[in-house]
């Protein structure tokens, strides 16, 4: 087989776009279909109809990655081209004097658990020294590193926070090459950047809505079938030599009756598109709280906005013997609007229903899909009571401030963290690829993670991309960071 000319991408988040755009750079002519109108609401996350973790005000920019070397360095490759990206549109680019960077250096405090540095943190300082950037972190209990955060501008958001009923206070590392995406932007942007390279998107519920996969058996590999389109939900059929299932939509949409989409019944076409990404993925959700603050309270606005605040992490319980987090939460600096989101991702809350017959993977016949819409706003005891506690100790102007929103936001887990970007085995001719797995922090690398993935997918194992064996197609890996626990687990709220 020749290399595919058109390729038909599913899904217009973070993965979808990314490689959209570095497929188009590659001379193919590529289709991106998604049931969200993103042409008409712009990514708004408040918008009716957007559900993807893809569309969220802002979203952790971060190199530290503790022994894993090789997301550090995808992670910097990514901020020099966020850099460059608001180079080109002007960094300092104001509008009615809201600032739309996409990328914020606003500096990240990785508060750790006790008075001293723990494990995970050691690793990542040690990475950063072994790639010449150890000068970019500051501890707080280090005294040249302190001066060294005042001569360059940083000190002030070296911050010290008591440790309750203790003398001591929490150790912390300020780490000035983290900040923030403004993800909804970004994703806004470059759907506007892969829409003037000639990539051409088909959005909303009929005509972006994806039906079916159209196969026919393969002449080359008879026992497979090879993928050759697709049908929409209104009832149009798009050639393509090849199709890409991208992002969250690749097992929420397809694999699963979707709770979001009330046009699909149960078990309704579940297995017929690609059923073999129910042993490599999960869904799974994150616990948001925000806090809206009055631009009139002069005193909090600027005492939290990014140029005075930095994002804040906190592990409140180490991670246990399995390398479990059980109390990760963090806080981004306000938005232009005044919102202070927390999120909580210590549990990973899962949603076990029965899963459709034939699907190769299950657990006690059953997988995790998003619970519907209407059912997302209310955060389990567990989660509230974590940012609660979190709040009163990091934030305590909010303290006794009620929640503005809160919201269960659904990703896509894999089983080691890593994405899911290769072609699958079992279609032939290479005419089906996956680019997914976000697993919570997918977001940062939307301007590089396309190059990759367009790599991998014309040159397989020959790929020059260092990420290629972490992102291979592995269906004899273990189920690990939680999908080994099914339904019925301590994450599973489908009963409580």
């Amino acid at each position: 087989m020749t290399d595919p000319k058109s390729v038909a991408v599913i899904g217009a988040g973070i993965f979808g776009l990314s490689l959209a755009i570095a497929l188009r750079d590659r001379n193919y002519e590529v289709a991106v279909f998604d049931r969200s109108q993103y042409d008409e609401n712009g990514y708004d996350p408040t918008a009716d109809d957007v559900q993807a973790a893809s569309a969220d005000h802002n979203k952790i920019f971060r190199a530290s990655y503790g022994k894993e070397i090789h997301y550090q360095r995808l992670a910097l490759e990514s901020r020099r081209a966020w850099a460059s990206e608001d180079e080109k549109r002007g960094s300092t680019e104001q509008d009615d004097g809201r600032d739309v960077r996409l990328f914020v250096n606003s500096g990240m405090l990785r508060i750790q658990p006790f008075d001293h540095l723990a494990a995970l943190e050691k690793e990542t300082l040690a990475n950063m020294e072994r790639d010449g950037l150890r000068d970019t972190q500051f501890v707080k209990s280090d005294p040249a590193d302190c001066e060294r955060a005042d001569k360059l501008g940083w000190k002030d958001k070296i911050l010290n926070f008591r440790i309750p009923d203790s003398e001591s206070t929490y150790e912390a590392v300020l780490d000035s090459l983290a900040g923030f995406v403004r993800c909804s932007n970004a994703c806004a942007h470059y759907q506007k950047v892969a829409v003037d390279k000639g990539v051409k998107f088909h959005l909303g519920p009929q005509e972006g809505a994806v039906d079916h996969l159209v196969k026919v058996k393969s002449n080359l590999e008879p026992s497979k079938d090879k993928v050759i389109g697709l049908k929409t939900k209104d009832g149009v059929v798009h050639d393509a030599d090849a199709v890409v299932v991208a992002g969250k939509s690749s097992r929420e949409i397809f694999l699963s009756p979707s709770p979001f989409t009330h046009d699909f019944e149960a078990g309704s076409f579940s297995t017929q598109i690609l059923p073999e990404l129910s042993y490599h993925l999960e869904s799974s959700a994150g616990s948001l709280g925000t806090f809206k603050i009055d631009k009139s309270n002069t005193q909090l606005w600027d005492k939290y906005s990014p140029e005075r605040f930095p994002v804040m992490t906190w592990k409140s319980t180490p991670r246990d013997t399995s390398g479990k987090d059980t109390g990760s939460i963090y806080v981004l600096p306000r938005t232009p609007e005044g919102l202070v989101k927390i999120g909580y991702r210590g549990i990973k809350w899962t949603n076990f229903q029965p899963a459709p017959q034939d699907t190769p993977f299950t657990q006690d016949g059953q997988w995790s899909v998003p619970l519907p819409a209407e059912e997302c706003s209310l955060l389990p005891e567990p989660a509230l009571y974590a940012i609660k506690q979190f709040v009163s100790i990091f934030l305590p102007e909010f303290e006794n401030t009620p929640f503005f929103s809160t919201k269960l936001c659904w990703y896509t887990d894999s089983l080691d963290n890593s994405f899911v970007i290769d072609h699958v085995p079992t279609y032939a001719e290479k005419s089906v690829f996956v680019c997914t797995g976000g697993s919570g922090h997918g977001a940062k690398f939307l301007p590089v993670l396309g190059k990759h993935a367009a790599d991998i997918f014309e040159h397989g194992d020959k790929s020059s991309s260092p990420m290629r064996s972490f992102w291979r197609w592995r269906p004899d890996a273990p189920r690990r960071n939680g999908l080994e626990e099914g339904p019925g687990g301590p994450r599973d709220i489908s009963h409580k």
